[in-house]
């Protein structure tokens, strides 16, 4: 992709601040989840090769399970001891990391409500695709957010590009690559009297310590800040137009 200058920052104060000291919002995590406890609404994305996602009311909560398949078929020692290859295990270590630090209160990452482990499929009816698996699955639960679009021309704001590049940053500050910085992953909840800028998708995240995990660096970070900035920068050229043109590779490719 061609390289472009940085988006210009908005004229209004941009909404993410410095993250607040580690928050006690562990309170409203959810913990030993019973089938009982599930009602399933709807089914939001079907698995394939990624997560089965729903649509589940928990007690009075409306939430996101997103529910994921552990596929340990490579030999561990291909890897750096430091990096995590569970995709359940990248989300729900980068959720734990971001609630401890103020994101989902700031409302820039949905509110995460826990998780469910090593889940016995044979009670619950509606993961019954799961019961040919060698292993039992385990569930992200997340909030629902209603109304929530993929960031684009519809949507666009130099404000909101703004924040998605300043929030990026921040996960870069305390060692979280986010993975998959594309606009799928970036979310919009219009509001007054200013939208709801929304990371999601943590699965391909990775938490990298100083010194540690020798297959990351400082070019693996450089690398997404550049190309969320170079997004917003596309992006304000299709608003202008009113079609997917420049940005069409950061959609579909």
């Amino acid at each position: 992709m061609p390289s472009v200058e940085p988006p210009s920052q908005p004229s209004a104060t941009p909404f993410t601040q410095p993250s607040p000291p580690a928050s006690s919002s562990s309170a409203d995590l959810l913990t030993d989840v019973q089938p009982s406890d599930v009602e399933f609404l709807d089914v939001l994305k079907t698995g394939g090769r990624g997560p089965t996602i729903f649509k589940v009311k928990i007690g009075d909560r409306l939430c996101i399970m997103k529910v994921s398949q552990f596929r340990g078929q490579h030999d561990s020692s291909t890897f750096d001891v430091d990096e995590e290859v569970r995709l359940f295990l990248r989300e729900s270590r980068a959720y734990r990391l971001l609630k401890d630090k103020g994101f989902c209160e700031r409302g820039v990452i949905p509110n995460f409500y826990g998780t469910i482990e090593r889940i016995d499929v044979g009670l619950w009816p509606d993961l019954c695709d799961f019961k040919g698996d060698l292993l039992p699955p385990d569930a992200v639960l997340l909030e629902y957010i209603p109304n929530v679009e993929r960031c684009g021309i519809e949507n666009f704001s130099e404000d909101n590009l703004s924040r998605f590049s300043l929030v990026l940053r921040e996960f870069h500050e305390l060692g979280l690559l986010h993975g998959d910085p594309y606009p799928r992953n970036m979310l919009v909840a219009r509001q007054q009297p200013r939208d709801r800028v929304v990371w999601i998708d943590f699965d391909c995240a990775q938490i990298v310590r100083p010194g540690y995990c020798k297959d990351y660096g400082e070019n693996d970070f450089d690398e997404e800040q550049r190309l969320v900035d170079e997004f917003g920068v596309l992006l304000a050229k299709d608003a202008k137009t009113g079609k997917i043109d420049k940005t069409w590779l950061y959609y579909y490719a």
